[in-house]
């Protein structure tokens, strides 16, 4: 038996955690021992309560950063995550590096925590990414830039990457280890499991890259109430902070479909003056299996799970991107004519897209040919290739088909 990390430093909702829960069940199924290290502890009760895993806080970056402008690429995130800052970056490094030796893993698993690892360089346990592809970025020099359907200055880009690669050298020199050469060194990891298809990396145009696909559990959660009154079947993953969230509710009662709200922290009385002979509201994450598999639409804030499993189940999706990573994966979305998609900060007449997205056949017809690659590859078979390539890790075998090492 092994025991092995897997750490969430950056990012929000439930995508980290079903990914997680998901892979840490195959784990211990295996025999091993899953220890988790979290960003956010909101819904870890809610989708690990009744597992028995070990859950510890992961450390974070808690300042606020000002003055800087909107981020264009990886660098400029750093930025925001006390990478300007080699004092506070050494001072969180230390504490992975405590985390790292209390658990004694034997394999460490990253989703999105660029601290956690440059605090592991050199540690000799081997590590891996795991998690979107927005998280696990291409290792370019310079990397690729967020906005890539507009473009940004390249030499803005290559400046961000020089002051952050300076910052974290200084910080590998406090702990005693080999500078970067450059930024993009930061993700020299043993193996790298990009957890979506290629239909719906937010870099498209990647080469030689393996997608392993959407491993979220699916079959987390309570099946869909959904009400009796509607032709067709809506079912709704909505944030209650969004700005338009009670516009899209009123649009929704109008709409000839039945339909399941799911919009964790709404209130009571949200509640009451949205729920309708065809709304209904369900306080505990829906089972996406159910949902994704009777809906005739979605609607969600375009996670990249989220999209991924309803387009990939033949269904279109009403994407309403909230930050960046959403929108990149919304405008894949797009391109594959499978949705609509609402940025942020525009106004739309979201009954006029309800209809148009349940009543004109291209939307389902696009998604179909999605679902249509991907009908022989089940979450459940990329769960199992993923944590057979962890125990060759665990064995030795990196990457590059030699030992693993120290990662520096």
């Amino acid at each position: 038996m092994a025991r092995i990390l897997l750490a969430w430093e950056l990012g929000g909702d439930y995508g980290h955690l079903m990914r997680f829960l998901t892979l840490g069940r195959e784990l211990i199924r295996r025999g091993h021992e899953p220890v988790f290290v979290l960003r956010e502890l909101t819904h870890a009760d809610a989708v690990f309560g009744d597992e028995g895993f070990r859950v510890f806080q992961a450390p974070i970056f808690t300042a606020n950063v000002t003055g800087l402008p909107a981020a264009i690429g990886f660098a400029e995130t750093l930025m925001r995550l006390g990478f300007l800052h080699p004092s506070t970056l050494t001072a969180l490094c230390r504490a992975w590096r405590t985390l790292i030796d209390v658990i004694a893993p034997e394999l460490a698993i990253f989703d999105y925590a660029p601290t956690a690892l440059l605090a592991t360089r050199g540690l000799a346990v081997p590590r891996a990414m795991f998690g979107s592809s927005f998280s696990v970025p291409p290792r370019t020099e310079p990397m690729p830039i967020y906005r890539w359907w507009t473009g940004e200055p390249a030499a803005r880009v290559v400046a961000s990457e020089r002051v952050v690669l300076s910052k974290a050298n200084e910080v590998l020199a406090r702990l005693s280890q080999p500078p970067m050469a450059r930024l993009a060194d930061l993700l020299d990891v043993d193996e790298a499991f990009i957890a979506v298809s290629e239909d719906f990396d937010q870099y498209p145009g990647r080469t030689a890259t393996r997608y392993w696909g959407n491993v979220a559990n699916l079959e987390k959660g309570v099946p869909p109430p959904w009400p009796m009154v509607g032709a067709k079947r809506i079912f709704a993953y909505l944030k209650p902070g969004h700005g338009h969230f009670e516009k899209i509710l009123n649009a929704l009662r109008a709409i000839d479909a039945a339909v399941v709200v799911h919009a964790p922290g709404v209130s009571d009385l949200v509640i009451r003056n949205h729920t309708a002979a065809n709304v209904a509201f369900c306080a505990a994450p829906v089972r996406m299996a159910d949902a994704r598999r009777e809906c005739d639409l979605g609607i969600c804030h375009a996670g990249v799970g989220t999209v991924e499993a309803l387009v990939t189940a033949g269904k279109p999706v009403l994407a309403l991107p909230i930050h960046l990573e959403q929108l990149m994966t919304a405008k894949r979305l797009a391109a594959l004519g499978a949705g609509l998609v609402v940025e942020p900060k525009e106004s739309r007449d979201y009954v006029r897209l309800l209809r148009r997205l349940l009543d004109e056949p291209s939307f389902t017809i696009a998604a179909q040919a999605v679902a249509a690659r991907h009908v022989d590859d089940a979450p459940a078979a990329r769960v199992t290739r993923i944590a057979q390539r962890c125990e060759e890790l665990l064995r030795g075998v990196s990457a590059r088909g030699v030992a693993c090492t120290a990662s520096t």
